[in-house]
């Protein structure tokens, strides 16, 4: 087995898998609700926002602030849900808000679409306040999925979602799926080196999903190719689950990094 392989597998091993994504958001509500402290409204920033905010939490003060690259979809989260107390056309890397002032910053399967996504991640450390919380979901690079996203033509994930997800709207302005980058700090490796250097403290980590999924003939054939793929690649990619979520806190004090 290679150093890689090792490496990858010993990792694996500190990951929860989760099968049931409403499992996974109940999981992270808990989170969330855990940064109230009741005096005042909590403030979270979605940042990459789209079309859907998944969490319910009703009975809870917040005040919920969206980014997004994308205006089409954006208008269409203002004018369908109008449940954000305020948002913003922007770029995750490059967007001006204030420093250390969001309790809780939630990013969904926005960074492995951004080419210099490190920045966008060192742009969320310093949103946060100290205490705060950063919750990451990423497709999981060495899964199946992420393999195939890697390696397979953007044209290629705008006809899967039309065909196994039954989305007509794929690849429209203001719809998934969009061209995927996977810079080297998205992955499991790469998202714990980059929180040991800059003062975030992993409380969890998720690995969420099967390949029981889509619609029709879809759903049978989607879970026999991703354990083809998984056997083939000699466990270098698995199977296991689809998506990698992980929970971090800011720390006080960041972390002195020798030179």
């Amino acid at each position: 087995m290679s150093r890689w392989a090792r490496r990858s597998l010993a990792a694996s091993r500190e990951t929860r898998v989760v099968g049931d994504y409403n499992d996974e958001i109940r999981l992270l509500e808990t989170y969330i609700r855990a940064q109230g402290d009741g005096a005042s409204p909590l403030q979270i920033l979605e940042a990459g926002c789209g079309r859907e905010w998944y969490f319910t939490l009703d009975g809870f003060s917040y005040e919920l602030t969206g980014l997004d690259l994308d205006p089409s979809a954006l208008e269409a989260r203002r004018a369908i849900k109008g449940d954000m107390t305020r948002s913003f056309v922007g770029d995750v890397r490059t967007a001006d808000l204030p420093e250390g002032h969001f309790d809780v910053i939630y990013n969904a399967f926005v960074l492995e679409h951004v080419e210099g996504a490190e920045q966008a991640l060192l742009n969320f450390v310093k949103w946060l306040k100290p205490g705060g919380i950063l919750i990451v979901r990423v497709p999981d690079r060495h899964s199946v999925q992420g393999f195939l996203a890697r390696w397979t033509p953007h044209w290629f994930h705008i006809l899967y979602y039309r065909w196994a997800w039954k989305l007509k709207d794929a690849g429209k302005p203001g719809f998934a799926p969009y061209p995927t980058i996977y810079d080297p700090v998205v992955s499991q490796e790469g998202l714990e080196q980059f929180c040991m250097r800059h003062g975030l403290k992993i409380v969890e980590m998720l690995g969420v999903g099967t390949f029981r999924r889509g619609f029709g003939m879809a759903g049978k054939i989607t879970p026999i190719v991703a354990r083809t793929i998984s056997l083939l690649s000699f466990g270098q990619v698995h199977d296991r689950f689809v998506d990698l979520t992980i929970v971090a806190r800011k720390q006080a004090v960041a972390p002195r990094l020798s030179s």
